[in-house]
């Protein structure tokens, strides 16, 4: 296909404003396969440079161009009139602003680093991890990301737009963009576009367009036609009506939570004074657990803290499997993170969780035990009761074994198929780690061209140290949890009845219930088999 006029008149460049994220800095070069034979190469240059100007400078730097701010690196000097900082955008004359960015060129090695102003990371609250950096505060969202080509060299650093429009609103500034952008290609016939004979010349009050063909010379064919579009802009990106992160701004676009059956609601920023409750769905765990640096800990066996941050705020399970929270602490929370609490929000059923009330209200906390609290104990104490015995550890070490502790919560089975994908969790965590050569050895067993099942070999050993009636009994719940594991993996399998069956886990009871039965006997299991060790 061949390419169309309009490619070089660049019409389709779209301002910054607007964007989801906006460059803070761009130096990218890149080359385009041909669409066609006739087309020898075609390439495309884009450079962005930006500063954060003071709002009463906005007339000053709006007769600035691409040779005021370009991508050139920058350089801190001493002037005749005193020393020049490299953070900051002047005119010959007076100060209007700061880079953002600062390039800085090694010469020697000819590289290009790209620092970050140090104000902006810390007025944000972000924390570096490689090329990104995030916001702990707000569940570890990226805000500003750094690309580089294949040579590791800077290309292109852009930041979320809704996290510089804060910053720019708290400091009175907005972001001068200054760029140009090229578009090159080089053709083995005249493409004939119908641009005047000089070529396109369009000059608005802040871009600059232009495109023509030429005859080629050095380095190409003379017999070439190298056509070329350039298009010089400048453009303010404006700075948000409110602060909410950098200047703490109250954050009016408020949600609401449902108070009572009959559906009354009140908006997030009233519940600090409310003396209620409110009723939650558990698949909410699933939803905040998806930030990094969130936060499930159990204090008792129906009661902990939850939170997409690493704070988390005090929480209870009823007998309908709800989650049940005090609303004063929702309405402590972030407007960001209020959203996610929200949108799992029901009307109340069922009432209060019963160690929540009694926590909170009667300062007499129940004394009972979360399994998922026992859990990365039963498993320690199971590995360690059995090396003392038999010399050796009886599970293998696995890097995956903190994020699969993670994910294994009684909240898992409230999603689909959830309840099996716990299975698979817990399966991972204890029943595939099992190393059965050690039991081989304790057995004494001959060696055998196929190695027995993990379950099995435990199970032998077990009635080795009891009797086989008690070590069936004893091992059923890990035989059920196989049992949902497999019929997580195949379809249209009958495994799922007997696994809970085998697990103890009653089929009538709400799904975040039927996920802490399975854990319990999870860890039940473990328990006695270490006892019996």
């Amino acid at each position: 296909m061949p390419i169309q006029q309009i490619y070089f008149e660049l019409r389709d460049v779209h301002l910054l404003q607007g964007l989801p994220w906006i460059p803070l800095r761009q130096v990218t070069e890149c080359a385009i396969d041909p669409p066609e034979p006739g087309i020898v190469r075609i390439e495309e240059f884009v450079g962005v440079a930006t500063a954060a100007v003071e709002k009463t400078k906005i007339a000053e730097v709006k007769k600035l161009g691409w040779s005021d701010l370009d991508v050139n690196s920058h350089r801190s000097v001493v002037e005749r009139w005193g020393y020049r900082a490299t953070d900051i955008f002047r005119s010959w004359e007076d100060p209007l602003g700061i880079n953002l960015v600062i390039d800085q060129h090694i010469e020697e090695k000819h590289r290009h680093i790209w620092h970050l102003h140090p104000d902006l990371i810390v007025a944000l609250g972000l924390l570096q991890q490689g090329d990104s950096w995030y916001r702990p505060e707000e569940g570890w969202v990226e805000v500003i990301r750094l690309k580089r080509d294949i040579e590791e060299d800077p290309i292109l650093l852009e930041i979320k737009s809704e996290f510089l429009a804060d910053y720019l609103a708290a400091r009175g500034m907005v972001l001068f963009c200054s760029s140009y952008r090229e578009r090159v290609a080089i053709s083995s016939t005249n493409p004939a576009y119908k641009w005047p004979e000089e070529g396109l010349r369009e000059q608005a009050e802040h871009e600059q367009r232009e495109a023509y063909t030429r005859e080629a010379c050095h380095p190409d064919s003379a017999d070439d036609f190298w056509t070329r579009g350039g298009l010089w802009r400048t453009e303010l990106v404006f700075p948000g009506d409110l602060s909410v992160r950098v200047r703490g701004d109250k954050d009016p676009y408020t949600t609401s939570f449902a108070l009572k059956n009959d559906g009354t609601r009140m908006e997030a920023n009233q519940l600090a004074g409310s003396m209620a409750w409110l009723y939650f769905e558990p698949t909410l765990v699933s939803t905040l657990l998806r930030h990094r640096g969130a936060r499930l800990r159990w204090a008792t066996q129906e009661t902990g803290a939850l939170g997409a941050t690493n704070f988390g705020i005090h929480f209870g399970v009823n007998d309908l499997g709800l989650i049940t929270v005090f609303a004063k602490d929702v309405g402590d929370l972030p407007a960001w993170e209020q959203r996610l609490w929200s949108a799992h929000n029901v009307t109340p059923d069922g009432g209060v969780s019963r160690e929540l009330f009694a926590a909170q209200m009667e300062v007499n906390p129940a004394d009972t035990i979360a399994p998922e609290k026992d859990l990365l104990g039963g498993l320690k104490a199971i590995n360690a009761a059995f090396a003392a015995k038999y010399g050796s550890a009886l599970l293998r070490d696995h890097e995956a074994v903190p994020n699969l502790l993670r994910r294994a919560h009684r909240f898992r089975a409230a999603e689909i198929d959830g309840l099996l994908e716990l299975a698979k969790e817990l399966t991972r965590l204890f029943i595939e780690r099992i190393d059965v050569e050690p039991i081989i050895a304790a057995l004494a067993l001959p060696k055998a061209d196929k190695k027995p099942g993990s379950l099995k070999i435990l199970e032998k050993l077990v009635t080795h140290l009891r009797s086989e009636p008690e070590a069936k009994a004893m091992m059923a719940p890990l035989f059920g949890i196989y049992d949902l594991r497999l019929a997580d993996a195949h379809l249209g399998t009958s495994l799922v009845d007997s696994g809970k069956a085998r697990a103890g886990v009653d089929d009538t009871a709400p799904a975040a219930m039927q996920g802490r039965q399975l854990l319990r006997s999870f860890v039940d299991t473990l328990q006695q088999i270490t006892a019996v060790f």
